[in-house]
């Protein structure tokens, strides 16, 4: 097996693209309708002095990262630009000599972490400053060496130590944590956001969109085949139990009998009493038996200043579906605390960091081979988009093994409108198995509910085409006001 790929971090650039949501995009207490998305170039070279270009990208959206009241879209987005830059620093500092990525991501994000922590911003906004430049000097050393990603971690060639980061994975070797081929598939879980509508009756004249996309539930289910789904739930016991209960109504109208269902809490409790009465409330009524057969997971329902405070106890125990964090998930040590406290497992998002969720891979593994089946490793999404945002997130989890992710970029944004004509012509003929024309656009090509990512085994961290940086803001120049919208 050959030798990790060492490189140095000669230069790193910011560069910003609106994009604007055809449906508002209700989560938690946030109403998504535009933003940016933030896109790294970093220029690397090895010890011969060859130099590659690595690029990565991710949606900037608000109250997810931090849910502060007191801090609105504006400063949620200027504080992930401020940890961005940190972590542009850190890498440059560490990167100066040519070094393994992993060896470059271990002495920067302690750092960022630490700068960030002086600042006032928390830990998941930290960990998006390291993973912003981590994903970028990942793609980099792919197209030094002219191979994929999956490739590159199987043969180890990013240079990761298990150990060094959870010494309980000493003696795993890196190319037996992983499959021996990246999945050609993955299933589709499509969000229920809060505000969405769930049958076409629900839509009125006005709200009406007719371009051409699927606007409700129900049309998702019956164009695209979905079977797995994402619901958003508000901690309130009377609006999520009718809620789901249309939900599952609506489903059953349409003869979908096969499907299975994550519910979101979105930090939506404030206490694990609070949940408790919740699930009960649930429990008590005429939907339970069929939820808690349908019902995989809950993901993060606790506000994430409690959540790893103290054990889950009862909830964690098998009466009640397993519970997982998602937010809480903020430094590396994150889920071997979570399953301290009782909880099942964690998700994985591109925006926490790729290292992060290969290590989190590791260490569900090993909970299983001690004895516990339960644990879960999922994908969540961050409303990504084409194109870098969604390849390199649909990668890492090809790479993982995770059989259905949630996705709704599809839904809230549709159409890859926000691509100049040159990426647009060349994605559809790099990418024809995950795209499809769509009039003048294209759109995510989804099919029996499942995407086909064959077309990312390529050359780089699914960065086949590098993006137009020309058709882009420099981040410096980017204005907030350019996403046309007004906070109250």
């Amino acid at each position: 097996m050959a030798a990790p790929v060492k490189l140095a971090v000669e230069r790193v650039d910011f560069f910003m693209r609106n994009v604007t949501l055809r449906l508002p995009f209700r989560y938690g207490k946030a109403c998504l309708i535009a933003a940016p998305l933030l896109h790294t170039r970093l220029i690397a070279r090895d010890a011969d002095g060859r130099r590659a270009v690595g690029a990565c990208a991710d949606m900037l959206p608000p109250k997810w990262f931090d849910k502060n009241p007191e801090k609105g879209f504006h400063d949620n987005v200027a504080d992930l630009l401020t940890v961005a830059r940190i972590g542009r620093q850190q890498y440059l500092d560490a990167g100066t000599e040519a070094a393994p990525v992993f060896t470059h991501w271990r002495a920067a994000y302690p750092k960022i972490e630490h700068a960030a922590f002086v600042r006032g911003l928390n830990g998941l906004t930290a960990s998006f400053g390291s993973s912003i430049i981590e994903r970028a000097l990942i793609d980099a050393a792919c197209h030094l060496e002219q191979s994929d990603f999956f490739t590159m971690v199987k043969e180890n060639r990013l240079g990761i130590e298990p150990a060094a980061v959870h010494p309980e994975l000493e003696g795993l070797r890196v190319a037996d944590a992983f499959p021996p081929a990246p999945l050609s598939h993955v299933h589709v879980r499509h969000t229920v956001g809060l505000g969405d509508p769930l049958a076409e009756q629900e839509v009125t004249a006005e709200a009406r969109l007719d371009d051409g996309l699927p606007q409700t539930l129900d049309a998702w289910a019956l164009s695209a085949g979905v079977r797995y789904f994402k619901v958003k739930v508000q901690g309130t016991l009377e609006k999520d139990l009718a809620r789901l209960t249309q939900v599952m109504e609506v489903l059953r109208r349409r003869g979908v009998v096969d499907y299975q269902m994550s519910l979101d809490g979105n930090e939506q409790f404030p206490s694990a009493d609070v949940l408790r009465h919740w699930l009960e409330g649930l429990a008590a009524g005429p939907l339970w038996a069929e939820l808690r057969e349908r019902v995989l997971f809950i993901e993060q329902p606790l506000e994430r200043s409690v959540a790893l405070r103290a054990p889950l106890g009862e909830l964690g125990g098998p009466a009640w579906p397993p519970i997982i964090i998602d937010e809480s998930d903020d430094h590396p040590n994150a889920l071997k605390q979570a399953v301290a406290r009782g909880y099942r497992g964690t998700s994985v998002k591109n925006c926490k960091g790729v290292f992060h969720a290969l290590l989190n891979k590791m260490l569900i593994d090993h909970y299983r081979r001690e004895g516990g089946n339960g644990f879960i490793l999922s994908s969540e999404d961050l409303c990504n988009q084409p194109l870098l945002p969604l390849q390199q997130d649909l990668c890492t989890l090809s790479v993982l093994g995770v059989t259905h992710s949630e996705r709704n970029g599809h839904h809230y944004v549709g159409t890859l409108d926000h691509l100049p004509q040159r990426e647009l012509e060349a994605c559809l003929r790099l990418h024809g198995s995950l795209y499809e024309p769509f009039g003048n656009s294209a759109r995510l090509k989804i099919r029996g509910g499942l995407l086909d990512l064959s077309s990312l085994r390529q050359p780089g961290y699914s960065t086949a085409l590098e993006p137009d940086w020309e058709s882009m803001t420099p981040a410096e120049e980017w204005q907030f006001e350019s996403l046309g919208i007004e906070e109250g």
